[in-house]
């Protein structure tokens, strides 16, 4: 028999001058012990596997100790097969040392993108400044994104990506004067222009920016004034041209702007504005971004009154 615990014991006791009978019951007791040895770390093994699988998040300090478990739990296999038990607790103690440093590796990644939401907030509140407003249409604006998206089925990490990039949409404005941002009556033509500007500059100045949530940032800066019929700017470029987080940021800005007060305008009521919206379907907007609008429209309602704030004064230019 190819066990240690029998070796173990034929070295203790002659097991060949017992009778057949009882050298009989021991080689079941062995047997009966090994199966339910190898039965219970089957199921350890299932259950680790679930663990790896199931799980969002692999690499985790759960994780790690779960297999640091599993190692010592092993330990008794040793008594069934000594070579083949200490490679797999080798086995296992290693992954539990690759899955501690995958978790280090993860944390790190989390951290590096917490500085970076951070960054996002920083500069998308700088541009808001700047041009007079409380701070409110960049919140609301990142929240109908946020709706939007959620009501298209996208996944939720690409939702929050969206809600969190989308906070950059005018980060251009930074660069265009304060005077032409703030000034209370109709621009011209040649301010207009400039206005229009910004999506260049905000793409210009995310360009060379790592992070795939800046990025995102700079095709919405480029993309939330495009339109789906060609006619948008900067570049009037083609629907499939479009990013589908441009598109839905250029709903949710163009809402915001016709609701929110304005220096050289009253808001528009919500019925109306939502009206709008659904006008230009397939048109100014994509189709599918309007009917996920349409279809989280109570949800974007409760958006709106929860982050009011005073007049606001160029935002949408």
């Amino acid at each position: 028999m190819d066990n240690t615990f029998y070796r173990i014991l034929n070295s203790i006791t002659d097991l060949g001058g017992i009778e057949p009978r009882y050298l009989s019951a021991i080689a079941w007791t062995i047997a009966s012990i090994s199966t339910a040895m190898l039965s219970f770390y089957a199921k350890l093994l299932e259950k680790f596997t679930k663990l790896i699988t199931e799980e969002k998040n692999h690499f985790t300090p759960k994780a790690a100790a779960s297999l640091r478990l599993a190692a010592v739990m092993l330990t008794p296999m040793l008594l069934i097969n000594l070579f083949f038990a200490l490679a797999m607790i080798g086995i296992t103690v290693l992954f539990s040392y690759l899955f501690d440093y995958g978790a280090y590796l993860q944390e790190k990644a989390a951290q590096t993108n917490r500085i970076q939401e951070e960054m996002i907030v920083f500069f998308a509140e700088i541009t808001e400044n700047k041009s007079g407003q409380t701070g409110g249409h960049i919140k609301r604006v990142s929240e109908y994104s946020r709706v939007i998206a959620e009501a298209m089925d996208l996944p939720e990490d690409e939702v929050e990506e969206i809600r969190l990039a989308s906070t950059m949409h005018d980060i251009g404005k930074l660069i265009v004067p304060a005077e032409i941002l703030d000034k209370p009556g109709k621009l011209t033509d040649e301010e207009f222009a400039l206005i229009k500007q910004h999506t260049t500059y905000g793409g210009e100045l995310l360009e060379d920016v790592e992070g795939e949530v800046m990025q995102l940032s700079r095709k919405i800066a480029l993309d939330h004034h495009e339109r789906v019929d060609g006619k948008g700017y900067p570049a009037g470029k083609k629907a499939q041209e479009i990013s589908l987080a441009g598109k839905i940021v250029a709903v949710a800005d163009v809402y915001d702007a016709l609701t929110s007060r304005r220096s050289y305008k009253e808001p528009w009521s919500e019925a109306d504005a939502r009206e709008e919206i659904l006008k230009n379907k397939g048109t100014q907007f994509d189709a599918a971004v309007v009917e996920a609008f349409d279809k989280g429209y109570s949800e974007i309602l409760k958006v709106k009154n929860t982050y009011q704030d005073g007049i606001q004064t160029t935002e949408n230019r």
